[in-house]
C-alpha cells in the first residue's frame, strides 16, 4: 500500500480513469453536483482520498475523477494505491454527514429544521416533498454560510414555525414549509395569523383562509389529491385574499401545475 498527495489535474484524472477496468455505475446527480462545485469555486480540499487497488481499479473516487476530467479543475488530493481488491465492502460504509449534522456540530439550534428551510430558500422552491428536499444538490457549505449569515432570524422563524405546527389538530403543513412561508411572506404577526388560519388553529368560516385550510385538510386525509405545487397556489392565493381583508369566498380557483 502506498499513500501520496498529488495535484489531480485533468490529464492525470483521465489517466487514472483509463486504467480503471471495472467502473461502477455513474450516478449522474452526484457527478453533476461535483462538477457544479468545482466550476463555481466551492470545491474544498478536505483530505478525502482517491483509493485504487493493486489492479488499478478505482475503489473510491470515480465521480471526483470524472468531474475533474470533464471540467479541467485541479486540486490536491491524497491517493492511496495498492490495496487489496476485495476491500470494497469496507469502503464508504458510514452515513454521509448531512447539513443538519454540520449545523448541529456548529452549535445551531433547530439544526434539522434550519437545514430543510435553507435548502428550500437556496433552491427558491416551496413545492418539494420531504424526500426531494433531502436530495437537493445544495452543498453543506452553502447551507452553513446561509445559516450563519441569518442565524438569529432563522431562530425566530423556526421558533414560530414550531409553535404554529404544534397547534395543528390536523397536520396539514410540516414545520419546514411553515418556516418557509414565514421566510417568504415575512416573519410578522400578520403572517403568523395567516398561517394559523390556513392550518386550522384560527377558523373564520366561509373565508378565503378557511377555504385553503379545508383544501389542505382534504388533501391530508386523502379525500382529494393535491400536488405540492397546487398547495402552493392555494396558499399564495389565500395570502393575497388575506391581505385584502380575508373576504368570504365560495371557492378559489387555481390553474393546476400537475401537467407542467
Amino acid at each position: 500500500m502506498k499513500a501520496t498527495i498529488v495535484t489531480m489535474t485533468q490529464q492525470l484524472a483521465k489517466d487514472y480513469l483509463s486504467r480503471n477496468t471495472q467502473n461502477r455505475k455513474v450516478k449522474d446527480r452526484t457527478l453533476r453536483f461535483y462538477k457544479s462545485q468545482m466550476t463555481s469555486g466551492k470545491w474544498k480540499e478536505n483530505g478525502e482520498a482517491i483509493i485504487i487497488d493493486n489492479n488499478g481499479v478505482i475503489k473510491d473516487g470515480q465521480h471526483r475523477l470524472m468531474a475533474v476530467a470533464q471540467t479541467g479543475y485541479a486540486y490536491r488530493v491524497p491517493v492511496i494505491s495498492g490495496i487489496n481488491e476485495d476491500v470494497m465492502d469496507t469502503i464508504d460504509t458510514g452515513a454521509n454527514r448531512g447539513a443538519s449534522d454540520v449545523l448541529y456540530l456548529e452549535g445551531f439550534k433547530y439544526p434539522s429544521l434550519i437545514a430543510s428551510l435553507s435548502k428550500l430558500v437556496l433552491n427558491k422552491s416551496k413545492t418539494l416533498t420531504r424526500e426531494q428536499i433531502k436530495h437537493l444538490n445544495i452543498s453543506n457549505s452553502d447551507i452553513l454560510k446561509f445559516a450563519s449569515e441569518n442565524r438569529e432570524y432563522l431562530y425566530e422563524i423556526c421558533n414560530n414555525a414550531m409553535q404554529i405546527s404544534s397547534l395543528q389538530v390536523v397536520k396539514v403543513l410540516n414545520p419546514s414549509f411553515i418556516a418557509f412561508f414565514l421566510y417568504l411572506y415575512g416573519n410578522t404577526e400578520n403572517t403568523i395569523e395567516f398561517l394559523k388560519m390556513i392550518t386550522g388553529t384560527i377558523r373564520v368560516p366561509g373565508s378565503a383562509t378557511d377555504y385553503v385550510y379545508k383544501k389542505l385538510a382534504l388533501s391530508k386525509s386523502g379525500d382529494i389529491r393535491l400536488s405540492n405545487k397546487d398547495k402552493q397556489l392555494y396558499i399564495d392565493k389565500g395570502y393575497v385574499k388575506f391581505t385584502q381583508g380575508n373576504p368570504k369566498v365560495k371557492s378559489l380557483s387555481i390553474k393546476s401545475l400537475k401537467s407542467k
